[in-house]
């Protein structure tokens, strides 16, 4: 038999042998933890800080407008944009572009733009008649760039508008081929034979009546006098139209003649109302029909008679004037 003693040296040698074994597993567990953190941390980065730059636009209305230089029409677009941070960091020396048709048409920097904020601007595209032009803004910063890109212009309504001054657009007294036309007429003319008269005669004679189905494919489409100029042909409101021009450009004030739509003997009609003379405070005017032919004695004694007939009248107008009926 074992002796106390032994027994008591076995025991306590076991609980020796088991505490230590004890701190050595959590020795072990503890540099494992230690070990898998420094490894998680090295395998994650840090916060990277970047500015993050979005550019948006839209279209918010527009007008029609005389181009001053071709006395023809253009449609003025009004374009709003913003420029946005969306990174996590400030943007610093922002630029902001914008090309029209490929050409450099502004340029804008904002010395900073801060995380989360927004930049609004707007501007105006003028865009010739029946075309339209290509719009790209552009941004870039010290980390990003993005770009917007949308098309402006419109179609010009070639039909009896709502708007007065649309209206009045369709008289081009200054329009090139109108003054040079204007120019031919009266340097070609009879000598006695006063400029009205030789340029109502030359619209009379030389511009052929056309349907507008015919001409153009749908039931009313108003030319400008540069298009009847160059078809040669047109219905009422075109030679009208051709006509008011012809007499603007030739000098005769806006007060003194318009182009009128209305009706005549119940139905759809356009004409030219034409100021011959004052006399002692009284206006006389002649109800000129371009249309009717180009015999200069016949016209200007089938134009004194159809003043005195009733006509229903819409509206009167010319480059300047418009007067509803």
């Amino acid at each position: 038999m074992l002796s106390r003693k032994v027994i008591i040296g076995l025991t306590t040698a076991v609980v020796i042998v088991v505490v230590l074994g004890s701190l050595l597993i959590h020795s072990q567990l503890q540099t494992k933890t230690s070990n898998d953190q420094n490894t998680q941390q090295q395998t994650i980065p840090p916060q990277v800080l970047r500015a993050v730059l979005s550019v948006n636009g839209y279209i918010y209305g527009g007008y029609w407008t005389r181009d001053t230089a071709t006395d023809l029409p253009n449609f003025v677009t009004n374009v709003k944009y913003s420029v946005s941070n969306i990174g996590n960091t400030n943007a610093v020396n922002i630029s902001i572009t914008i090309h029209i048709n490929g050409k450099l048409y502004s340029s804008n920097l904002l010395p900073l733009l801060a995380f989360s904020e927004v930049h609004y601007s707007s501007f105006s595209v003028s865009t010739v008649y029946d075309s339209s032009s290509n719009v790209l803004i552009q941004t870039s910063c010290q980390d990003s760039t993005d770009s917007y890109a949308l098309t402006v212009g419109s179609m010009f309504p070639r039909y009896f508008p709502d708007d007065p001054n649309v209206v009045k657009l369709f008289i081009t007294p200054k329009e090139a081929n109108v003054v040079n036309m204007k120019n031919a007429i009266v340097q070609a003319k009879f000598f006695p034979t006063p400029d009205w008269i030789a340029l109502r005669d030359w619209v009379g004679s030389n511009i052929q009546y056309k349907f507008d189905n015919v001409s153009h494919g749908q039931g009313e489409y108003w030319q400008f006098s540069k298009e009847t100029l160059a078809l040669r042909t047109g219905d009422c409101e075109d030679s009208a139209i051709l006509l008011c021009s012809l007499l603007r450009a030739a000098g005769v004030p806006a007060t003194d003649v318009y182009v009128v739509v209305g009706e005549t003997q119940g139905s759809g009609h356009a004409w030219v109302s034409f100021k011959l003379v004052s006399i002692l405070g009284l206006d006389s005017w002649v109800k000129m029909e371009p249309t009717a032919g180009g015999n200069i004695l016949v016209n200007f004694f089938a134009d004194l008679f159809s003043t005195f007939e009733g006509r229903e009248i819409t509206c009167s107008f010319n480059d300047v004037y418009y007067t509803g009926q």
